[in-house]
Parts: C-alpha cells; structure tokens; sequence
C-alpha cells in the first residue's frame, strides 16, 4: 500500500507544484486551506465553507508562522483564498480560475487510480454504499486526507513536507516497475520481505526536480539530510531508498500507523457513496498517465521475472 499511496501522492504533487510555479509550500497550504474549507460542505467554499487560522496552518504543517503568512497574503491577493473574521477559507471564485478545474479533477483522477491500484492487488475494499449519490468533491477530500495523514503519521521523522514529499517521489520511481504487478507486489507486500535490489530503478536528483517542478538545488539539499538519516542511499546509477531503514522499529511503528490512518479515509469516501465495486466509473478524465522519470534501465526487465523459490534463499 505504501508504494500506491507514493505513486497517488507523487502524481499529485507534480500537477499541483506546477499549478503554483514550482512552490511546494504554497502548494500544501492551499491544500490544506482547502482540505479545511470542505469540512463543512460538498463543495470548496461558500458560507458553509469551514475557515483556518493562520497559526492552525503553521502548527499543522511545523512551519514558520511567518513563511506561512506570506504563503497566504500571495494565495488571497491571487483570488484563490478569502480572508474571514475566523481564518481563511478557499475563495468561492476560485474553483473557475487557472489552474483549479484541471487540478481538482487530476487529483480525483488520482485517488481513483489509487484504489483502482488495490483492487488490482487484491487488497480487500470497503463495501459500497448505493443509497449515496457520490460527488467527486468527495474524492478531492479523500486524495487530501491520505496525504494529510501521511505526514502526520510521519510527523517526528521527517523535518518538513519537502523532505517527506522527496523521500516518497524516490520510493515511487524506485518501484515504478514492480508497484502495481499483481504477483511480485503481493510477494513483497511485507516491509519485512526484502525486495532484491535489482528491482529497484534509481533516479537521479534532476531527476526528481524536473518531475516535481522543484529547483535542483533545493533536492540536492534535502537528498543530503535524507542520506544523512539513512533513509536513503546514493549508488552510481542514482537514489534508491533504504530498506534497512524501513524496517527499524519507528519506521514500522510510522507504517503500521499510515495504514490505519488510510484505511479511516477509505471507510470515510465508501460512506459517501465511492463506487468501490467499480473504481473507474468514478473517473472524470481518465486514469493519468503515469510520472515519467525517463528511460527505464534494461535491468528493470529482471522486475517481470517471478523469482523462484531457490532464488529467493
């Protein structure tokens, strides 16, 4: 599940970064300026749209109070957020305006294709409520909370979300070829079953800039935190995460508790009427095509290859 949800989220990130010209910050505040405006109706904004503080946003996101205002003054003098005597809240014109229609709908699009993603694993699927008429706002809230929840689950291992948005965009083009293969992603659907190196595609720091629309030397500065940690490792073809450090105790423990916190989220998207018995009817544009992290190497070929049983010790 870790993979899919590294894939939905990569695939989000690198839409909504652009969305806001390679400002990751003022990506996630609005995210979450959003995720707070829908609390109280189907929609973005309005009178029964839920406003945040200022210093909710910085407490939520462990961010400096300052950066975070100067985030949202540039976010309401854009139009994409209003200013109310109890916090912020998304502006009711901004779901018209450049780049809103095409981000909304690619972020439905993608938690779509993440429970499509499951299902094609077999991971067992909430039931569907059929008395509910779905709303895709519904599905925009899904994709926010599992990328919400993500951090929070995450909250004392990472320093900040650029950092824990870096370390997934690696994780997802690591595993890009094997992530969604029904039989090896079930072979090594336990952290603790270690996948055979070979299998893994590193990717490179300009790599990883040009997908997330993030300068270069802003990743070169995470990577090296990330290295320092031991989260992840520098080979010569490139970055590839560390699977001893996914099974210390507090990465498994963070795990365990990203799990539960998605399988909330799900509970929460099946009571509003998701059509988990048929994923893809809920698509407004289609699946999205898949990140390009370039060429992939000829040795991802070996990733097809089920191992035998004497090959795997």
């Amino acid at each position: 599940m870790t993979r899919l949800l590294a894939r939905m989220q990569t695939g989000i990130v690198a839409h909504g970064v652009r969305a806001f010209d390679g400002d990751l910050d003022r990506f996630v505040i609005f995210t979450l300026i959003a995720r707070q405006s829908m609390a109280g109706t189907v929609g973005y904004a309005g009178a029964q749209a839920v406003p945040i503080s200022m210093h909710a946003l910085a407490g939520s996101l462990a961010r400096p109070y300052e950066t975070v205002r100067r985030h949202v003054i540039a976010l309401t003098e854009r139009g994409l957020c209003l200013r109310t005597p109890d916090g912020f809240i998304v502006s009711p014109d901004s779901v018209a305006l450049p780049p809103m229609p095409a981000l909304t709908a690619a972020t439905h699009d993608h938690f779509v294709r993440f429970v499509e993603d499951l299902d094609t694993l077999g991971i067992p699927l909430p039931r569907q409520r059929r008395d509910i008429a779905y709303l895709p706002q519904r599905g925009v809230q899904a994709a926010i909370d599992l990328m919400l929840a993500v951090t929070h689950s995450n909250r004392d291992l990472y320093q900040d979300w650029s950092e824990l948005t870096i370390y997934s965009t690696i994780v997802s083009a690591n595993t890009r070829d094997y992530a969604c293969d029904p039989v090896l992603a079930t072979r090594y659907a336990d952290q603790t079953s270690r996948v055979p190196e070979t299998y893994h595609l590193p990717v490179r720091a300009s790599v990883l800039g040009r997908v997330l629309g993030i300068p270069e030397s802003t990743v070169r500065r995470k990577i090296a935190a990330l290295i320092a940690a031991g989260r992840i490792v520098r080979r010569r073809e490139g970055l590839v995460f560390s699977q001893d450090w996914l099974n210390l105790p507090d990465s498994v423990a963070t795990s365990t508790e990203s799990h539960g916190n998605i399988r909330r989220v799900l509970d929460r998207v099946a009571a509003a009427g998701f059509p988990f018995d048929d994923p893809g009817s809920a698509y407004l544009k289609g699946s999205p095509d898949p990140v390009r992290f370039g060429r992939t190497p000829r040795t991802a070929t070996k990733s097809r290859q089920v191992p035998t049983e004497r090959q795997n010790g």
